[in-house]
């Protein structure tokens, strides 16, 4: 059987009536209208002393009832203009919106419906319903069935909001006696605070940087003051931009947020606490942020910091751990922990300041200093670079002989210390004179090149390997720590890259040009010199050349060995 929405609403007049108490009242007042008119965001607002209070709210996940109803500055969740506007019409009013109002960040495309309802006995406003949803068809499609609702709410309503300031009033004169009990505990938690802030002061005085400052405030002002979560915000307003330091997961977890940036956000709650000072804005039912990302409701609190007239940040605080609900006590300590903070924020950017100015001034005695010195580098730089070329090839752009010969020595001594072998393989490019007279000099050049260009490559991956040009066509490779195996793979690696190169050489059987290498291995002692390396090398390529060419020999102090 199908329930049409107005014998829902019959039978929550009829629920409404049983119930026990103001807040079951609210609760199922609130959850009926969820439901059945799609509505993500509920507050319901009552008179009192001619003043609009927040006296309940319901979420997609959360009912909150306020036994000591909230006025409108305390709480975050109802658009003033809007509430404004239905007062004075003494109709409902809607308007389209790109988020939630609570919202401070978009979190989607989708539009939003906000809806004020306002509730009317005697022509006289009695209480207000304000909703969000992105479904306003279900409220369009019942608007008479809901104005119905309104109005047999209106003396109900009513009634128990007088029976409950009755209780209320009952109540307070009962509890006179705890009430000042409690606010002799409430004193005394007050001087605790005040002791705790006074640490946390000094010790945010004795930090060595700003880092260390935003750091350590988040971690010594969630301790010591009764904050589940606390960040620190730095402002540009030249840019319009916040910025991170550090903060609170929503676990509880000091984190550093210095990577976070965003635009200063447009928002009502960001307005009022960056336009006062000594002053905690503080909003209860407000979504809380970790990032952009909502994680949460409960309280924010926002205390701005200044330097003089400029706002320099502000500290963000929550109760998104524990609920816990914000006393008068703490509301002061955070505004006196704000001044502290700015305080010392602006004292380390000063000392910052000085600091670098201090480091301008030496650097500008440095910087004469240097003038006086500039010829002398120079011609220092000028002489290193003519080294540098003195050590190479003009042709092939590859180490020469003479950084060659340098080398050896160095490499020779460090292997006699440490022994350990040292390689040198020497290279003749084949029949070259022969390549020079058919394609000539310019071409024999460009053949070089390309031939230094590939070996100096391929030996590159050894480490400290040294290939050079030794005179004319041949070319040497000096190989630190490779044995005598090692150094015929890398000979046989070379001999390949050559034969890849497929460079032409009609002149010659092959038809390409084709190298001989010859190979000396060693471990350095005191009775030879490193020139026997060399001489070994250079019998092991003769031999190369003498026996075809396009081959490796390797000479083991005696003989030479094909390879």
């Amino acid at each position: 059987m199908v329930v049409s929405l107005k014998d829902e609403f019959n039978q929550l007049v009829d629920l409404l009536a049983r119930q026990a108490n103001m807040e079951r009242w609210c609760h199922c007042l609130l959850s009926v209208l969820r439901k059945e008119l799609k509505f993500s965001y509920l507050t319901l607002m009552v008179e009192q002393n001619y003043q609009t209070k927040v006296l309940s709210s319901l979420t997609d996940d959360e009912f909150k009832y306020y036994s000591t109803t909230l006025s409108l500055d305390e709480y975050n969740g109802v658009p003033a203009e809007l509430l404004k506007q239905a007062k004075y019409s003494g109709r409902y009013v809607k308007a389209s919106v790109d988020k939630p109002y609570k919202a401070i960040w978009r979190e989607s495309n989708n539009e939003w419906c906000q809806l004020l309802l306002p509730i009317k006995m005697h022509s006289s406003n009695v209480a207000f319903i304000y909703a969000e949803t992105q479904e306003p068809t279900f409220f369009e499609e019942n608007e008479e069935h809901i104005g119905n609702l309104l109005l047999l709410l209106a003396s109900d309503i009513s009634a128990r909001v007088l029976r409950q300031e009755a209780l209320d009033h009952h109540l307070t004169r009962r509890s006179v006696e705890a009430e000042l009990e409690v606010r002799k505990h409430s004193i005394n938690e007050y001087l605790a605070l005040l002791r705790n802030l006074q640490e946390v002061t000094l010790s945010l005085s004795k930090a060595s940087d700003l880092d260390q400052l935003y750091h350590n405030a988040i971690f010594l002002g969630r301790k010591y003051l009764g904050i589940d979560r606390m960040a620190i915000f730095l402002t540009d307003f030249e840019t319009n931009k916040m910025q991170g330091t550090y903060g609170t997961d929503p676990q509880g977890n000091l984190v550093p947020r210095s990577d976070f940036t965003s635009k200063i956000p447009d928002h009502p709650l960001v307005h009022e606490a960056l336009s006062r000072k000594d002053y905690v804005v503080v909003k209860e039912n407000a979504p809380l942020y970790y990032g952009t990302n909502q994680v949460g409701t409960g309280w924010n609190a926002m205390i701005a910091m200044w330097n003089g007239n400029d706002c320099i940040g502000w500290i963000a605080a929550d109760n998104l751990i524990s609920q816990r609900m914000l006393s008068e006590h703490q509301k002061e300590i955070l505004k006196l922990f704000g001044a502290a903070l700015g305080q010392q924020i602006v004292i380390k950017r000063n000392y910052e300041q000085l600091t670098s100015l201090n480091a301008q001034l030496e650097e500008r005695v440095l910087k004469r200093t240097e003038e006086l010195q500039a010829t002398n580098r120079a011609l220092g730089d000028a002489n290193q670079r003519l080294e540098q070329w003195s050590m190479q090839d003009g042709l092939t752009g590859i180490a020469n002989r003479r950084l060659f010969d340098l080398t050896l020595t160095r490499y020779w001594q460090k292997a006699l210390e440490r022994q350990v072998p040292l390689s040198l393989i020497m290279i003749d490019v084949d029949n070259f004179k022969l390549f020079n007279d058919t394609y000539g000099h310019l071409e024999g050049d460009h053949c070089l090149k390309k031939i230094a260009t590939s070996l100096e490559k391929a030996v590159k991956p050894y480490q400290k390997s040294l290939f050079s040009r030794y005179g004319g066509e041949e070319f040497v490779c000096l190989l630190p720590k490779v044995d005598t195996q090692t150094a015929a793979l890398i000979a046989s690696e070379l001999q390949a890259k050559i034969s890849q190169l497929a460079l032409t050489h009609e002149g010659v059987d092959k038809g390409q040009v084709t190298i001989s290498l010859g190979c000396q291995t060693l471990t350095p002692s005191n009775d030879i010199g490193r020139e026997k390396l060399i001489e070994g090398a250079d019998r092991a390529l003769y031999m190369a050349k003498k026996c075809g060419r396009d081959q490796f020999y390797q000479w083991d102090g005696q003989n030479e060995h094909p390879k």
